[in-house]
């Protein structure tokens, strides 16, 4: 999970609409962080103002999944662009109509299509 102290787009269009609220989440950042600071924190804002660069670090290749419907994919999905602007491997699976905590279900039609990419992207990283 990753979030900023400014809004994003995703944050205002998709609040409370799906399961989580903007409020929710800032909840969470609040009990994570130390006391004292905001989601500018490098553990919330990885890409954010006080955060150090990644380039030149060890990094496995990453799978990142977004669910198009998830409030937090603007964050997700900078965190793609951060992680390749930094030089790193990174592949994305976007499901546009998923929910957050899609993967939790697996009578929805988004669940084997992230088995299938799991599997593959295992199983391309082992050869």
């Amino acid at each position: 999970m990753f979030g900023g102290e400014k809004r994003t787009e995703s944050e205002k269009r998709l609040d409370g609409k799906y399961f989580v609220t903007v409020q929710d989440r800032d909840w969470y950042w609040r009990a994570y962080l130390p006391d004292g600071e905001d989601r500018d924190h490098p553990a919330c804002n990885i890409f954010g103002p006080r955060s150090r660069t990644l380039e030149g670090l060890k990094f496995p290749k990453s799978l990142v999944v977004v669910a198009g419907l998830d409030l937090s994919q603007d964050w997700q999905l900078a965190y793609v662009d951060g992680l390749k602007t930094s030089g790193h491997e990174v592949k994305l699976l976007y499901l546009k109509q998923a929910t957050i905590g899609f993967y939790f279900l697996p009578n929805n039609d988004h669940f084997p299509c992230l088995m299938d990419e799991i599997t593959s992207f295992i199983h391309s990283n082992c050869s």
